[in-house]
């Protein structure tokens, strides 16, 4: 029986997130253990989204030329590599250059996602696109739980079985991943043209990339500050951030697999952003004045709940925003939006870190937030949902 080429790169995704997953609880107390302060753990964490973000382009051109498949073989190899040196790092920079190294091969997200749009026919790209989305979140969940509890064995073994998942998927895509038959148009432009193409977005789309900035800067300071913060207040170790990380990963899948479409439909895209920005703002202060476990978790779940409405939505609404004629530029905007985002906010969150207290990255993202909401409402009235 031939098997579909969807749920072969599904797989090959599936399983490439778990090796991922698995070493996100890990680095920021791996670089703290190293002198690192928490400008400098946002600075490797930040390192990983940078490489992403000029190579993604470049990752996508080639693969229109030589082929998916061998560029989604080549991106496995250089993680696999990546995780094998994060095993040995014995010091900061070696960290850093593992860090790299994952950013490269992971810039063939890109092509992960020009392969599903190769595969699907334009009436189902939607669902497959769901569907990617749906095993990067498995993936995302399962990883950090099982990264954490392998830590309690040996701090060598989470990085080593993040890179034999990786192994495994580039053995499993070397047998069984086929390259497509037929290539869309190039998936992505430079980072450069993308950086450029942010002037030509106005009205309503610039309004929604702006917030999509915002979103994703005050999360990413939450979410690459929690694991210093927890090990400061809390003495967690790498098991206790992963459970918990895994814990969000499942609260943000249910959200966005099961709940975002009928929430959407009965109350509207644009008031779950501002709903969804007031969680994060409410999680976020109860997480960075939380005393307890009981605190932490009813903090996890609201900002967890708060963040899942606010993605889906301004995607949503981004693509309602668009002309047709410019609905690629700009929803390639928008990403890029999101991507500067996972860029900064690492270093911010570092700096405040450093220079206040453990909690201050975490307060000044939930005043951002309840900000935001408040300036939401009047903004996006000028935003369509139909």
């Amino acid at each position: 029986m031939k098997r579909s080429p969807l749920v072969l790169i599904l797989v090959t995704v599936f399983i490439a997130l778990v090796g991922f997953g698995i070493v996100i609880p890990l680095l920021p107390i791996y670089g703290a253990r190293y002198g690192a302060g928490g400008f400098v753990v946002g600075l490797l964490l930040m390192s990983y989204s940078l490489m992403q973000f000029l190579l993604a382009p470049v990752f996508g051109r080639l693969s229109d030329r030589i082929g998916r498949r061998p560029v989604i073989l080549g991106a496995l190899i250089i993680t696999t590599a990546s995780y094998v040196m994060l095993a040995f790092a014995d010091n900061l920079w070696m960290l850093f250059a593992s860090r790299i190294l994952a950013g490269i091969g992971g810039a063939d997200i890109t092509v992960a996602q020009a392969y599903i749009a190769d595969v699907t026919p334009r009436d189902k790209r939607a669902k497959g696109m769901g569907l990617f989305g749906a095993a990067f979140g498995f993936g995302f969940m399962l990883g950090p739980m099982l990264g954490g509890t392998l830590s309690a064995v040996n701090d060598a073994l989470p990085s080593l079985a993040a890179a034999g998942f990786t192994t495994v998927t580039l053995i499993f895509a070397f047998f069984m991943l086929p390259e497509p038959e037929k290539h869309s148009s190039a998936v992505d432009v430079t980072a450069r043209k993308r950086l450029s193409l942010i002037g030509s977005v106005t009205g309503a789309p610039l309004i929604v990339a702006l917030f999509h900035f915002g979103a994703v800067t005050i999360q990413g300071q939450l979410q690459s500050m929690l694991v210093l913060f927890t090990n400061v207040r809390f003495g967690w170790t790498e098991v206790e951030n992963g459970w918990y990380l895994g814990m969000i990963g499942f609260i943000a899948i249910s959200v966005q697999g099961g709940l975002i479409g009928p929430l959407a439909k009965r109350f509207g895209q644009r008031r779950l952003v501002h709903t969804g920005l007031f969680l994060v703002g409410i999680g976020m202060t109860v997480i960075g004045t939380a005393h307890s476990l009981t605190h932490m978790l009813v903090g996890g779940v609201i900002n967890a709940i708060g963040f899942s409405l606010i993605l889906p939505s301004l995607s949503s609404l981004a693509s309602l925003a668009a002309d047709p004629e410019r609905q690629g530029q700009t929803l390639g905007v928008f990403q890029s939006f999101g991507s500067m985002g996972r860029i900064l906010a690492p270093m911010m969150g570092g700096l405040l870190f450093d220079q206040f207290n453990p909690e201050t990255p975490l307060l000044t993202g939930a005043v951002f937030a309840i900000l935001a909401a408040l300036i939401s409402i009047p903004a996006f009235r000028i935003v369509s949902e139909r």
